[in-house]
C-alpha cells in the first residue's frame, strides 16, 4: 500500500466518465439549499457489503465472512466570491460488521479549500484535508492480547493533506503550474509509530497548447520523505514526466504521462544499495465512443513503501473500463472493469513461515455492476468485485469475493 501518497481504502471506486443524466461525478448535491449565498449540500449514504474474505487471508488464516454496514453523512457548505468560491466539507464513513463486531470503526474527513479564478488566467487554489481513520485489522481479536502485544490489531491514525497550487495561462497557448504538498501521517498509539511519516513534495508543470483540445506538457516533482521514529527510512525521490493532456470536452480527455522516478534513502540498506531508479507512467484517459458508451484506461507505475515494513517496492496497476447507460433509459448505466498489476519488492523480508525471501507478487481484480439515478437527489449502486493478490509471501496471497449495495441521498 502506498506511503508516498494517501492511505487508500479499498472499496468500490467508479472510474468512468458519464453523460445525459450521469454527467461527471459531482463534489456536492445537486439541490438548492441556500443561505443568503451560501450553499448548502447535506448528504447521506448507506452501503450493504459482502466479503468472503474479510482479513485477505493474512498469514495464510482460513477465509472469514461477513456483513459490514456503512452509514456515510456528509455535510458542504460553498460560498460563491463573484469568480472564486470557499468550501467546507465533512464526511463520516460508520462502518458496523455483523459478526466481527471488533473491526467497527468510525472514518471522518474534514476539508476546506479556497479557489481563486483571477483576470488574466490565473487560477489559485489552497486546500486542507485532515482524516482520522484507522488500518483495519488483519485477524480475528485473540483473548489475553491486547494494544502492541496483538499482532493483527488495528492501527488507528491521523493525516494531514495540505496542497497550494498556482496554474498561469499566458500567450494564448502557454500555461504554468506550481505546487506545494505537505503530507503528514501519524499512528495515535506510540508502538505504532514506526511507521510515522511526513512528506514535503514541490513540484512544477510547462504546458504547450497545439491543438484546440490538447496539451504538451513537462513535470517535475521532487519529495523529502522523513521518519520521525524510522530515520533510516528517510528519503528523497524526484520524478520527470513528459505526455498529452486532453480537454474534458474532447473525445478522448484525460492525460497520459511517461518518465522517469528516483527513490534515494539517506542510509544504504543492507547490500550497500541507497537509491532506485525506474520507468515511470501516469494515465488516466476516457474515449467517448458514443453519446451513450464510454471506455476508460487508467495506469500507473510507481515506487512505493510499503504499509507494514517501510520497504520500498515497484508498483504497477493498470485498468480498463468500458460503461453505458441505456438509451431507453438514460438513468441507468452499467459499467464493467478489469485490472492487472505487479508489485515487486527491492529487498527480502520474512513470511509468516519464517523464511526470508524478496516479495514479488501479482495483482488481478474485476468489477460488474450497476448505477440507477431514480432522482437527481437519489442515486443507487449495485456491484461485484473480484480480487486475486497472487504473492509468493503467504502472508499477503488472497482471493476475495465483494458484493457491494449503495443508495445515496445528496442535494
Amino acid at each position: 500500500m502506498k506511503k508516498n501518497l494517501i492511505i487508500p481504502a479499498i472499496c468500490m471506486v467508479f472510474i468512468f466518465t458519464a453523460v445525459h443524466a450521469w454527467g461527471q461525478t459531482q463534489p456536492t448535491g445537486q439541490g438548492n439549499i441556500k443561505l443568503g449565498p451560501l450553499e448548502i449540500h447535506p448528504s447521506l449514504g448507506l452501503m450493504e457489503t459482502y466479503t468472503d474474505n474479510v482479513y485477505k487471508s493474512f498469514d495464510g488464516k482460513n477465509k472469514e465472512r461477513d456483513w459490514i454496514t456503512t452509514v456515510s453523512p456528509g455535510l458542504e457548505l460553498v460560498l460563491p466570491l463573484s469568480r472564486h468560491n470557499f468550501r467546507l466539507g465533512y464526511l463520516a464513513d460508520i462502518h458496523r460488521y455483523a459478526d466481527f463486531k471488533e473491526n467497527n470503526y468510525v472514518s471522518q474527513t474534514a476539508n476546506g479549500s479556497l479557489n481563486f479564478d483571477f483576470p488574466g488566467g490565473l487560477l489559485f487554489t489552497v486546500s486542507d484535508k485532515f482524516m482520522d481513520s484507522e488500518v483495519t485489522r488483519k485477524w480475528v481479536e485473540q483473548p489475553g492480547l491486547s494494544g502492541s502485544a496483538d499482532p493483527y490489531r488495528a492501527l488507528p491514525f491521523r493525516s494531514n493533506d495540505f496542497l497550494t497550487k498556482a496554474k498561469y495561462s499566458f500567450a494564448d497557448r502557454w500555461a504554468a503550474a506550481a505546487w506545494y504538498n505537505n503530507y503528514k501521517y501519524s499512528y495515535n498509539h506510540e508502538y505504532d509509530r514506526n511507521g510515522d511519516y511526513d512528506r514535503n513534495l514541490f513540484g512544477g508543470s510547462v504546458f504547450y497548447r497545439f491543438t484546440p483540445k490538447t496539451d504538451f506538457l513537462v513535470e517535475y516533482t521532487h519529495s523529502k520523505v522523513d521518519y520521525p521514529k524510522s530515520t533510516a527510512f528517510d528519503n528523497k525521490n524526484d520524478t520527470a514526466y513528459v505526455g498529452l493532456g486532453f480537454d474534458p470536452t474532447a473525445k478522448i480527455n484525460g492525460y497520459l504521462k511517461v518518465g522517469w522516478t528516483q527513490k534515494k534513502y539517506d542510509v544504504p540498506n543492507a547490500q550497500g544499495e541507497d537509491k532506485f531508479n525506474k520507468f515511470a507512467t501516469q494515465i488516466d484517459l476516457a474515449y467517448n465512443l458514443t453519446p451513450y458508451d464510454v471506455i476508460s484506461l487508467k495506469g500507473s507505475r510507481t515506487i512505493e513503501e510499503d504499509i507494514d515494513t517501510n520497504a520500498a517496492y515497484t508498483r504497477d496497476y493498470y485498468s480498463l473500463g468500458y460503461s453505458h447507460i441505456l438509451s431507453m433509459n438514460e438513468k441507468i448505466r452499467l459499467f464493467g472493469l478489469v485490472g492487472y498489476g505487479m508489485n515487486k519488492f527491492e529487498g527480502a523480508g520474512t513470511d509468516a513461515d519464517g523464511t526470508s525471501k524478496v516479495r514479488d507478487e501479482k495483482l488481478y481484480s474485476g468489477t460488474l455492476g450497476v448505477d440507477y439515478a431514480m432522482r437527481r437527489w437519489l442515486t443507487f449502486n449495485l456491484s461485484y468485485t473480484y480480487t486475486n493478490r497472487d504473492s509468493n509471501f503467504i502472508r499477503y496471497d488472497y482471493k476475495e469475493n465483494s458484493a457491494f449495495l449503495k443508495a445515496t441521498i445528496s442535494f
